[in-house]
Order: structure tokens, then sequence, then C-alpha cells
């Protein structure tokens, strides 16, 4: 499936849209923004040096469309680098403020956010987890504070990929040989994290399986705080240990949309 770049003229990140001067924006066929962890735009959280940052630019290439991250080691095997486990949450992270054609999104918002992915299965070092969502505080190592929802992928080394949807510090997913990428929504709606769902194709683009997990958080801060967009990386497993210079190999984009209160 064939991912663009958007443009916005007006300034800031495009999320999705560009409303042309004195004319209605459209809502058919969003553009996509393609995620370059090397841009300069994107921050990297990283609490316990995983990632090599000797390699590339701050540990990443792109290629016009796949992000290579390189990993230093990674001795013991800990929940606090499986993103689907515990409440501790240590694994490198990029982000950066979530916009919609300049104006700044925050958590009071009806916000709807599409993600894709595709992961890059010949890249097979480790038992790796990666994903891509909305979080109110990727700068936390706590799961509650980060309060992530979006896509997830997970793959030991071994057995096949697994793609589906990740909240806070759980996922549900399905794997099958098949699987190529990802295509998921995350709706979010006046402090409520939601609910995330995801629909995975194979390279035909012939769908094949879905996903769907609620967050169960419908107050997770009492108050307005800003939307960032989150890139996570980290193990498959609480037990997964990684070898120095082992990589993730991934494509990411995103877009996204708010609505007004009906009421």
């Amino acid at each position: 499936m064939p991912i663009t770049n958007a443009f916005d003229p007006s300034g800031g990140a495009n999320g999705g849209f560009v409303a042309g001067a004195g004319s209605a924006a459209s809502l058919t066929d969003l553009s996509w923004n393609v995620v370059d962890l090397t841009d300069g735009s994107w921050t990297l959280l990283d609490p316990d040096s995983l990632v090599d940052t000797t390699y590339g630019t701050n540990g990443v290439t792109f290629d016009g469309t796949f992000n290579t991250v390189q990993w230093n080691p990674l001795a013991a095997g800990s929940s606090n680098y499986n993103w689907a486990a515990g409440t501790t949450h240590r694994g490198p992270r990029w982000y950066k403020l979530l916009t919609i054609s300049g104006t700044q999104i925050d958590n009071q918002n009806n916000l709807v956010m599409n993600c894709y992915m595709n992961v890059d299965e010949t890249v097979n070092d480790f038992d790796q987890a990666m994903l891509i969502g909305a979080a109110l505080d990727p700068t936390s190592t706590a799961s509650a504070t980060i309060d992530g929802t979006g896509l997830y992928y997970k793959k030991d080394v071994a057995l096949n990929q697994f793609y589906g949807v990740w909240t806070v510090n759980g996922q549900t997913s399905g794997s099958a040989a098949t699987y190529d990428y990802s295509i998921g929504q995350i709706f979010r709606s006046l402090d409520s994290l939601g609910t995330a769902m995801a629909i995975v194709y194979n390279s035909s683009d012939t769908p094949l399986n879905q996903a769907v997990r609620q967050s169960n958080i419908n107050a997770a801060t009492g108050g307005t705080v800003n939307v960032y967009v989150m890139v996570g990386i980290g193990t498959a497993a609480s037990n997964d240990v990684v070898s120095g210079g082992d990589q993730q190999k991934f494509a990411m984009s995103y877009n996204a949309i708010t609505v007004g209160d009906p009421t």
C-alpha cells in the first residue's frame, strides 16, 4: 500500500488534511504523515541507553520508507522493556506533539487518529516489539502516566509476526505468516483513552484479520493535557535479550482529525 507525506502550507505538522484558502477542508482520502525518525522533529527518550546513537542519525537511518533502528546490548530481560506488560515502561520511544493544521490537540478533544505499520520481517535479529499511537506523557516511565494507545507488533525470531493493538500496558493481536501490514484507528474523547482497533492485510492488500482493545480508562488525568504521537520499540516478552548491533526495520504513518461536540 503506497503511503505519501502530507504537507501543510499554513505551518505546523499536518494531521491529515489541508484547507485551501476560502474552501472547506475535505475529509475524503486524508493524506498520511510518514514517520521519518531522522527528520529532526522527533525527540528520543531512551532511559537505559538501548539505542546505538553512533548508528545513523541518533541511532536511526531512513531510506524514504523504512526506519532502521540499531540497539545496544540488553543483557537481561525485563518487563520494563515489554510495552504490553507491567506498570513500568523503560523501552526507547520517539515522540512529538500531535498538531492538526497547526492546532495543538489535547485530551479533551474528540480525537480520531489513524495509524499505519509495516514491519520488514527480513530484519529478524531478536524477539522484538514496536508500536505507534497517541500518548499523554511519553516522557514518563509509568504506563498509567504515558497513557498510550495504538497499533502494536511483535515477533519472535523463530515464529510468525503478530499485528494488533495496544492500550496502556496490554495488547491484542493475531499471527500468521501472510500478515504484511496493518491500518488502525484510535478514538479518544474528553479525557477517556477510548479504544484502539486495527485491520491486518497481506501484501496483496487483502484484509485477513481484525483486532480491537478497550482502554477501560475514562478519566486519565482529571484535567487538560497535550496529546503526543509516540513510536516505541522493545522486546516481545519480558525475558527477551538483545545483542549489540541488532536492528528493527519498520514503516509507519499517521493522520488525525477532531470532531466537534454534537450536544
